[in-house]
C-alpha cells in the first residue's frame, strides 16, 4: 500500500491539510485569545462597577455617611490587583483605593486625565489596554454618577492589572500546545487508517481495470463497501461484465467474419487508412499463389492493384476493373471504400471474381442460343423452301411433289426429335422427369435392343456384337431410361462408325455394380473434346450439319445421375470410343444385416475395367440363379414359392420414352 501514488497524496494532503488547520487554530488563538479574556475580565468588573456606582450615589445624595462609605468602598475592590477611584462632579476625590499603581490619588487623576474628562462628558469607560507607565497597562472600566434627574453627580474608574489575562493566555496556549504536540501524531495516525481503507479499494479497483485491459473480464470487485467507493465497485463490475460480453460478441463475430470470408470463393482483401493490409481469405491467396503473407506485397506482388486501393481511399469513388492473369485467366475487381456511419473513411476492401469460368459460361450460353436457332432455322428454311413452290403451283410432277414431301416429312421429324430432346432435358434439369426404379433383366434388355438395331446396322455395313459371355445379375433401375440411354449410345456409334466397322455392346458383372459398355471402331474423339463431349449442342465435327440434335449425350448423362449412376467415356483417334454406365445389382429378399463374410466372392465377380471391355471366357457356375445377395445375410420369407413367383415375375416392358 506504501507504494500506492494516491495513497501517499491522500496522506500528505491530508497531514498538510490537519497540520495547517492546527497552525491557523493555534495562532488564532495566540492573536485573538488576549482580547477575549480582557473581554470577558472586563465584563466580570461590570457588577463590581455598578456597585461602586450605586454606593458613591447614595454617598454623595447622603444616604449614607462617610464611614459606612469608605468602608463599603474598600470592600468592592475587585481584586488585590486593583485601583478605584471615585470622583464628584467638581472633579474631587470622593474616595481613592490603590493595590495597583502604588501613586496617590493626584497622581491617578493625572495618568487617567482623558478617561476621567469622559466620565465628566457622561461618557462610559472601557478599555482592555490602557496605557499606565512604560512598561505596564491596565483594564479601565468606569461609568459616570448620575442623580434622579439624570444630573452628573461624579464618576467611578475602575483599574484592574493586565497581567492577570496575560497569564491566564500564556497557560492556556502553552496547554494548547502541548494537547496540539499529542493530537497531532495520533490523528496522523489515524488519517493514514483512513487514508488506507479509503485507497485500498481504489487499488483494487485499479487493478482490477489494469486486469481488463490485459483481457481479464472475470475480475470483479466488493460492492459492499459503503458510498459512492461500493457503488463505483459495482459500476466497475458492471462495465466488466459489459465489456465481456462485447469482447465474447466480437470475437464471436469475427469469427463468423473469418470463416465467412474463408468460406467465399471469390477473393476478398482490406486494407486500413495508413495502407496496412487487415483481411484477406484463401481464396484470393490461391488466385495470386501467395503462401506467407506478412504485408499486402506478399499477397499481391503487382503494385498497380495497390494504387487502385490508395485512389480509391484517397477519392472515395468505387471502381471496378478487369485484370488479365496467367493462362487466360481474367479477374473481376470490384473496389470500394470503407466508410462509417459518421462519413468517415476507414479503409478499402476489394472483391476479386474469377471470370474465367462465368465467361465459358457465357459463351457456351451464346453458343447454345446460337445453336437451337441453327437447329431449328435449319429445318424450317427447308421446309419453307419446299412449300412455297408447291403453294404457287410451280410442281407440275407428281412425282416431284411426293419427294418433296417426303424432304419435308424428314425435316419436320427432325425438328420434332429437336423439340422433343429439348422438352426431355428441359425436365431432366428440372427434376420433374419421372424415374420408375424396379428389378430388370439386364440380359434380355440388351438383346432386345442388339435385335432391333442389328438390322438398321446392317444396312450401314456395320457390324453389331453382343458380348456376355456369362449372364449377368438382373439390375434394380428404370429399363425404359436405360434403353434410352443405350439407343443414344448406339446412335452416335453408328454415326460415326464407317462402313465395315464394329460396335459392341458388353456386360460385366464387377464387384460393386454391374457395368454395360458400348464400344465402336469409329474416328474416335480428340483428347481436347473429350471433357466437353456431354455439353448440350456439342459436336466434335461442327462441319457435319447432318446428323443428331447434339443433346442426345447430355441427356444420357442427366438420366444417369438422375438413377444415381455413372457414365464415363473413353477415346483414341482413329480406333474408336467406348462408353461405359454402371447398373445397380437386384438383391433378392435380403435385409442389409452386414457382410457375411470379410472375403466372399460371389458369383459373377469380375476385376474392375481398367479401360475398354473385353471379351472374356465363360465361367461355368452351376449355381447361376441371375440374381446375387452381395454381401447380404438372405433371410428366406414364409412362403418362398409365393415370394419367388413374385420375385422372378418381369413387369411389363412400358416402352422407350421420347
Amino acid at each position: 500500500m506504501l507504494k500506492s501514488v494516491f495513497f501517499r497524496r491522500l496522506v500528505v494532503t491530508l497531514s498538510v491539510a490537519m497540520l495547517f488547520a492546527a497552525a491557523v487554530l493555534l495562532g488564532g488563538y495566540v492573536f485573538l485569545s488576549r482580547d477575549v479574556y480582557t473581554d470577558i475580565k472586563l465584563d466580570e468588573l461590570q457588577p463590581s462597577l455598578d456597585a461602586a456606582e450605586q454606593l458613591a450615589k447614595e454617598y454623595i445624595e447622603g444616604e449614607i455617611d462617610a464611614d459606612v462609605f469608605e468602608r463599603m468602598a474598600c470592600k468592592l475592590l475587585p481584586s488585590k490587583s486593583a485601583t478605584v477611584l471615585y470622583l464628584d462632579a467638581e472633579g474631587n476625590t470622593l474616595y481613592y483605593v490603590d493595590s495597583l499603581l502604588s501613586i496617590d490619588a493626584e497622581d491617578a487623576k493625572r495618568l487617567m486625565l482623558e478617561q476621567l474628562k469622559e466620565l465628566g462628558e457622561g461618557k462610559a469607560v472601557r478599555e482592555n489596554r490602557l496605557r499606565m507607565r512604560q512598561d505596564s497597562s491596565a483594564l479601565a472600566l468606569g461609568c459616570p454618577i448620575e442623580g434622579n434627574n439624570g444630573k452628573i453627580l461624579g464618576g467611578v474608574l475602575m483599574l484592574s492589572s493586565i497581567a492577570l489575562v496575560t497569564n491566564a493566555t500564556t497557560r492556556m496556549t502553552m496547554l494548547i500546545i502541548v494537547l496540539t504536540s499529542v493530537a497531532v501524531p495520533i490523528s496522523m495516525l489515524a488519517l493514514a487508517w483512513r487514508a488506507k481503507n479509503i485507497a485500498e479499494p481504489i487499488s483494487r479497483m485499479n487493478e482490477a481495470a489494469k486486469a481488463m485491459a490485459k483481457g481479464d473480464f472475470n475480475t470483479r470487485l466488493d460492492e459492499d463497501a459503503p458510498g459512492e467507493v461500493g457503488e463505483l465497485a459495482g459500476s466497475l463490475n458492471n462495465l466488466c461484465a459489459e465489456l465481456d460480453r462485447s469482447i465474447r460478441q466480437l470475437s464471436s463475430e469475427k469469427s463468423q467474419l473469418d470463416q465467412i470470408l474463408q468460406s467465399l470463393t471469390d477473393g476478398v482483401a482490406a486494407i486500413d487508412e495508413h495502407g496496412a493490409l487487415t483481411h484477406y481469405n484463401s481464396a484470393i491467396m490461391r488466385m495470386f499463389g501467395a503462401v506467407s503473407v506478412s504485408k499486402r506485397e506478399d499477397l499481391i506482388s503487382d503494385e498497380k492493384v495497390w494504387n487502385i486501393f490508395d485512389e480509391v481511399y484517397r477519392s472515395g469513388m468505387p471502381q471496378t476493373i478487369t485484370y488479365p492473369m496467367p493462362g487466360d485467366k481474367v479477374l473481376w475487381i470490384s473496389v470500394s471504400p470503407v466508410v462509417t456511419s459518421n462519413k468517415e473513411r476507414t479503409g478499402v476492401v476489394g472483391l476479386f471474381k474469377d471470370m474465367t469460368e462465368m465467361e465459358r459460361l457465357e459463351a457456351l450460353r451464346r453458343e447454345y442460343v446460337a445453336n437451337v436457332s441453327h437447329e431449328l432455322r435449319t429445318p424450317l428454311t427447308a421446309v419453307r423452301g419446299l412449300l412455297e413452290p408447291l403453294a404457287d403451283g410451280l410442281v407440275k410432277e407428281e412425282e416431284d411433289r411426293q419427294r418433296y414431301y417426303k424432304i419435308m416429312l424428314h425435316e419436320v421429324l427432325r425438328l420434332s426429335r429437336l423439340i422433343t430432346d429439348m422438352m426431355t432435358l428441359s425436365r431432366l434439369q428440372s427434376g420433374t422427369e419421372y424415374m420408375e426404379i424396379t428389378r430388370v433383366d439386364v440380359n434380355d434388355l440388351i438383346r432386345d435392343i442388339a435385335s432391333t438395331y442389328s438390322s438398321t446396322l446392317a444396312q450401314k455395313g456395320v457390324q453389331l456384337v453382343l458380348d456376355c459371355p456369362k449372364p449377368v445379375p438382373d439390375a434394380m433401375t428404370d429399363p425404359d431410361r436405360i434403353e434410352q440411354v443405350l439407343i443414344i449410345l448406339l446412335d452416335n456409334a453408328s454415326r460415326y462408325t464407317p462402313e465395315g466397322g464394329t460396335i459392341t455392346i458388353a456386360a460385366r458383372n464387377m464387384k460393386e455394380k454391374i457395368v454395360l459398355s458400348v464400344a465402336d471402331t469409329g474416328c474416335g474423339i480428340p483428347e481436347k473434346d473429350l471433357p466437353h463431349i456431354f455439353e448440350r449442342f456439342y459436336k466434335v465435327d461442327k462441319s457435319r450439319s447432318e446428323g443428331g440434335t447434339g443433346l442426345g449425350l447430355s441427356i444420357a448423362q442427366f438420366i444417369m445421375e438422375k438413377l444415381g449412376e455413372s457414365i464415363t467415356v473413353q477415346s483414341e483417334v482413329g480406333k474408336g470410343t467406348c462408353f461405359t454406365l454402371t447398373l445397380q445389382r437386384y438383391v433378392r429378399n435380403a435385409i442389409a444385416l452386414g457382410p457375411a463374410g470379410e472375403k466372399q466372392d460371389r458369383y459373377g465377380d469380375e476385376e474392375e475395367p481398367s479401360g475398354r471391355i473385353t471379351n472374356a471366357e465363360p465361367d461355368n457356375n452351376p449355381y447361376d440363379d441371375g440374381v446375387v445377395d452381395a454381401h447380404y445375410e438372405v433371410i428366406e420369407p414364409a412362403k418362398p414359392e409365393k415370394a419367388s413367383n413374385k420375385a422372378t415375375n418381369r413387369p411389363e416392358k412400358q416402352g422407350r420414352k421420347g
